[in-house]
């Protein structure tokens, strides 16, 4: 078989119909030269089965059963397992419009220097209808400082070599979310993005993700993320504003120590209100809440 040229990476895990959803807005594309990977994460309801009969009859298509290891083991999974020259990534509860590939392809073309393209993201409810306010301004170039600030790559707006994998490696299987932050901030200091000004995926609302189902786990994790990124692989030498860099550290360490706070867990809230200060002493709004937590620490509330 000839190779396609580019190779769609769809993880599922417990999400039979909306996978099915998510399949057909591949099957939709106006671009045809592609193979698609579906990976189920060990799921434990119907989504096997509806992954056969996905590919059932679709030449293109082929599943893989994985056992569970999160998103990113899922991802891996399925880059391993591809043929193609180029990446695009779908995650099961998302959608592309049909001129997604086509549009990104082009473009890739046009622009042979790059190997990486994106769009914005649209997001939508479940029922299809648009949510406004949500969108974030998107940029070209090289953009470390700029999505340590603000994450606006969204996994399934974008398209990109499998190059990039091999020189930085692939989705860290060490974190249940903030999977595709901690990537494009690593990939980003070796890669320039470029850019389609245009929303061409669809970004679908609903109270299961992960990052909304365990709102904790997720603001702990992008913290440690973050601060990782930061200190230990090249944050601190990469990023030109070191100021303006620790107070970005600082608020994500404030917000955590927030939530943390709400949940009434007193000595976990007041460290990352302490990191904050330290990082940034000059981020006022963290004092109170670290003496807060401090006293609801000493009273054991």
């Amino acid at each position: 078989m000839s190779s396609p040229a580019v190779s769609v990476i769809i993880p599922a895990f417990n999400c039979g119909e909306l996978v099915r959803q998510a399949a057909d807005s591949v099957r939709a594309q106006t671009y045809r030269d592609f193979e698609v990977i579906l990976v189920d994460d060990g799921s434990t309801d119907d989504t096997w089965r509806v992954l056969g009969e996905i590919v059932a009859g679709w030449p293109e298509a082929r599943a893989l059963h994985c056992e569970h290891k999160g998103l990113a083991a899922a991802r891996n999974r399925g880059i391993a397992d591809m043929r193609g020259e180029w990446i695009a990534l779908l995650d099961a509860d998302d959608l592309w419009l049909p001129e997604k590939l086509k549009r990104c392809v082009a473009f890739l073309i046009a622009h042979p220097h790059l190997r990486i393209v994106y769009t914005p993201m649209d997001l939508i409810r479940l029922d299809g209808s648009r949510m406004k306010g949500h969108s974030k301004c998107c940029h070209a170039g090289w953009l470390t400082d700029r999505l340590f600030h603000s994450i606006f790559v969204h996994d399934p707006a974008t398209v990109f070599h499998k190059g990039v994998v091999e020189v930085c490696g692939g989705f860290d299987e060490s974190l249940e979310v903030c999977v595709g932050h901690e990537f494009w901030l690593r990939v980003s200091t070796k890669f320039e993005f470029g850019l389609i000004d245009e929303p061409l995926a669809l970004r679908r609302w609903h109270e299961k993700s992960l990052t909304r189902s365990n709102r904790v786990r997720a603001r702990v994790t992008k913290s440690a993320m973050m601060d990782r990124f930061y200190f230990e692989r090249g944050g601190r030498e990469i990023l030109r504003d070191a100021k303006a860099a620790r107070r970005r550290l600082a608020r994500v360490h404030c917000s955590t120590g927030k939530i943390l706070l709400r949940q009434r867990q007193m000595a976990a809230a007041q460290r990352y209100f302490a990191k904050a200060i330290g990082l940034a002493p000059g981020l006022l709004r963290a004092y109170p809440f670290h003496a807060v937590s401090a006293a609801g620490k000493l009273l054991g509330l």
